[in-house]
């Protein structure tokens, strides 16, 4: 077994809030996947904590679970507005991914996001981040970034290190001004990674476990 294995700490956090609320009993469900993890998303969904796709599926009262990639603060204030109750089981990382991204477009940053584009989580960095905001994920995408004086850059949390080197030198090379980057990237998945590839030289076959 990998030295690095298993849930991380954020995913661990928000899987034991959702079965402790299955224990609770109370109606309730995820918005969207709680976790890149099908067969825990139908373990909590037989206990009664099913997955929903939209809060149109939330009754008033209810119990609406934040998953770990985060949601836009829209999605929070639909949720009040609907007299949900919130459980919020943000990675506590995303959530400061989130609140960095913010504070950059509000000090005048134009915010750049270093991710990939469809993730839950880049897409919730983006909505604290606002109606500037611009995600980067390959190369080709550098020439869509408007020119600034003031660049204010967040990362997904989950992204490959050695990419996003690759991708902020790139930016920076093509629009020269003043830089803020945040290094939002947790070290979770690194870790998993670089143990991933030290076990797989010693070994014959490698079973990863999980999503595909």
């Amino acid at each position: 077994i990998a030295e690095y294995c298993g849930f991380c700490y954020g995913v661990k956090r928000a899987v034991d809030m959702a079965y402790k609320l299955a224990e609770a009993n109370e109606a309730s469900g995820t918005l969207g996947p709680l976790i890149h993890n099908p067969q825990l998303i139908e373990d909590l969904n037989t206990k009664g904590v099913p997955c929903r796709e939209s809060l149109d599926e939330f009754q008033a009262g209810e119990t609406v679970v934040f998953r770990s990639h985060g949601v836009g603060p829209d999605v929070y204030e639909a949720a009040h507005a609907k007299n949900l109750t919130i459980l919020d089981a943000t990675c506590p990382n995303v959530k400061a991914a989130q609140k960095k991204g913010q504070a950059l477009a509000e000090a005048g940053y134009l915010p750049v996001i270093i991710g990939e584009k469809n993730h839950p989580e880049v897409k919730s960095i983006s909505a604290w981040a606002g109606k500037n905001a611009i995600i980067v994920e390959y190369n080709k995408d550098i020439a869509g970034i408007p020119v600034a004086d003031k660049y204010g850059v967040t990362i997904q949390t989950t992204f490959e290190l050695a990419k996003f080197e690759e991708l902020l030198a790139g930016i920076q090379k093509e629009r020269p001004g003043e830089y803020k980057i945040e290094k939002t990237i947790c070290t979770a998945t690194s870790e998993r990674q670089n143990a991933a590839g030290e076990l797989a030289g010693k070994v014959d076959a490698f079973i990863v476990i999980g999503g595909k």
